[in-house]
């Protein structure tokens, strides 16, 4: 058992000795107390286990009922903690209280005792067991009191419909098509709100959503300050200054197969489980003034319920022509609206339109700011819309096949062979899948830039500092193209793992494969006629790219 230096014991033996009793306790909190430790954003998303709930440690003075130290640690943290509770109890304790010894110290632990009798046996301070500790008692009961009074995340009486309308939103999946600047107005006139700024958010980014801004200048302002912030405070800033309700999704990991099967073909290829993705929503709101919160009140949730809806609406009905052209489109729509005073739903007509002007505004911002840096441009139009890009492995027996097989290659004059990659059961790739037209234009302008070069995944931090990976394909005129962004989560994946371990075993030699077939059975499991190009390539070390840390900019995908 570790124990008090001596010169410690020296120290706190010259402090008086009073004739109180301390009363000391550890007892778990709810996790959402919690801050996160890993993001500035005050609105923690991902749930803690259930065994990593944080601790408090209380030690309070019984004969005054006055509290003289307190620390919330983890779960997994020993007993020494306790006891730099108590000796900050000792020497500095809370104000008004003065340093001191106390007489005696009880605790309801019988381990914790034992523990404690070793620890203080030179200090001449009695620990002594008792089955209940009445002022921590009532002070951990007003604690847990105060969280379980926390308001639900969505009013009871609205929450049904919210959630009818966020999965709508969900299946409708507009972040496919539209990008972070491009701006979708929506007219309410109601609840004090007269227009929401919708932005649809993922398209390049990790989670899914639409951000309704309650005013134009709120929207523009933080654009503004985004691309003129630098350090990681101005960014944290400027995040809290928007103005707005948002409805984000996120979805739990899945379980990838990432291997092609065992040669011959056998009519498919498997990618990509099939399965459906779970929807969770994510409701809250920012503000300035207010900060973030994870949770809605009761016009709040009306107004994004009739907001959603609206939405919805509108891109069910113009999703086509958005996808071809972001032009001046509007819509009208009645929409009933749950009253706030009874249970007769109201009727409002709400007005949708695009605004392609404020959109293009946006999006000269982040031009304008590319124009002024010296750092490389990131292309991210390459890829057809709704393209299916996923990392795998080869089988040996199905590369032979590619290489021999009529269709585009871009083949090593000495490619590399099974023999000579021992230990590697393939050869790590990349396949991008769309429809047969999309592939072949792809395949041209890949022609048209020399063809590829290389992978690379370059290491970058998102506007809130967090860590991250971009990996870039490198084109044969040295044009950059992004084809995924990829978080610690995903770095530490097995998955991401194994590709990387494949790719290391044979030398760096990668492939990429562009394939048909992106609807029906077929998409993720493009059958061997599927597949129109082949190029074999080299995965490149960020050193030799030569980048260094990126900011990921310009895409403005936040995690709230």
């Amino acid at each position: 058992m570790t124990t008090l230096n001596r010169s410690t014991l020296r120290r706190l033996k010259k402090l008086k000795q009073s004739s109180a009793v301390w009363e000391g306790d550890r007892r778990a909190l709810p996790a959402k107390i919690r801050q996160p430790q890993d993001s500035s954003n005050i609105i923690p998303l991902h749930a803690h286990d259930e065994e990593s709930k944080p601790h408090c440690i209380l030690w309070v003075d019984g004969s005054m009922g006055m509290v003289r130290s307190m620390d919330v640690v983890d779960s997994v943290v020993g007993q020494e903690a306790f006891v730099r509770a108590l000796l900050q109890a000792i020497e500095h304790p809370q104000s008004p209280a003065q340093p001191s010894l106390p007489q005696k110290i009880l605790v309801c632990d019988r381990e914790l005792q034992f523990y404690l009798r070793g620890v203080l046996q030179d200090l001449e301070i009695s620990v002594e067991y008792i089955e209940r500790l009445p002022l921590i008692d009532e002070i951990f009961s007003h604690i847990l009191e105060s969280f379980s009074t926390s308001p639900p995340v969505v009013p009871e009486r609205f929450a049904a419909a919210l959630h009818q309308q966020s999965e709508q939103l969900w299946h409708n999946a507009p972040w496919n098509s539209l990008w972070d600047h491009q701006v979708i107005a929506i007219k309410l006139n109601k609840w004090d709100l007269e227009t929401l700024y919708a932005i649809v958010m993922g398209k390049m980014g990790l989670e899914q959503g639409v951000i309704f801004y309650r005013t134009e200048e709120s929207l523009v302002q933080f654009r503004h300050r985004i691309v003129s912030g630098s350090s990681e405070d101005e960014i944290e800033e400027t995040f809290l200054h928007q103005d707005c309700l948002f409805n984000l999704f996120e979805t739990p990991d899945l379980e990838i197969e990432d291997d092609f099967p065992p040669f011959p073909f056998r009519g498919k290829v498997r990618a990509l489980a099939l399965a459906s993705t779970p929807m969770k929503p994510i409701y809250g709101a920012l503000h300035p003034l207010e900060g973030g919160r994870p949770y809605l009140y009761d016009e709040e949730a009306i107004a994004l319920t009739v907001a959603l809806e609206a939405l919805n609406n509108f891109w069910e009905q113009y999703s086509k022509q958005i996808k071809s052209s972001f032009g001046n489109l509007t819509g009208t729509y009645k929409i009933y609206a749950p009253s706030l005073d009874s249970d007769v739903e109201e009727s409002i007509e709400v007005v949708v339109q695009t605004m392609p002007e404020l959109s293009n505004d946006l999006h000269n911002l982040v031009d304008e700011d590319d124009d002024d840096d010296d750092s490389p441009l990131i292309n991210e139009d390459l890829w057809p819309e709704n393209a299916l890009i996923h990392m795998m492995t080869i089988p040996w027996a199905q590369v032979e096949f590619l290489r021999s097989t009529n269709i585009h290659r871009q083949i090593y004059d000495k490619p590399i062979t099974a023999t000579a990659a021992q230990k590697s059961e393939g050869l790590a790739g990349l396949m991008i899948q769309t429809s047969r037209p999309k592939a072949l234009e792809l395949i041209d302008q890949i022609n048209k830039l020399g063809g590829i070069r290389a992978l690379c995944f370059n290491p970058a931090e998102d506007i809130l500092g967090n860590a991250c990976q971009l990996g870039l394909m490198v084109m044969g005129n040295d044009d950059l193209h992004l084809f995924g962004e990829f978080d610690k989560r995903a770095l530490n994946s097995d998955h991401h793992k194994r590709w990387k371990q494949r790719a290391k075993n044979t030398k760096g030699n990668i492939c990429v494969i562009i394939a048909m077939g992106i609807t029906g059975g077929s998409r993720g499991n493009p059958a061997p006629q599927h597949i129109l190009g082949y190029y074999e390539i080299k995965l490149m070390d960020d050193k030799e790219l030569g980048l260094g840390k990126l900011r990921a900019e310009p895409a403005f995908d936040f995690d709230f």
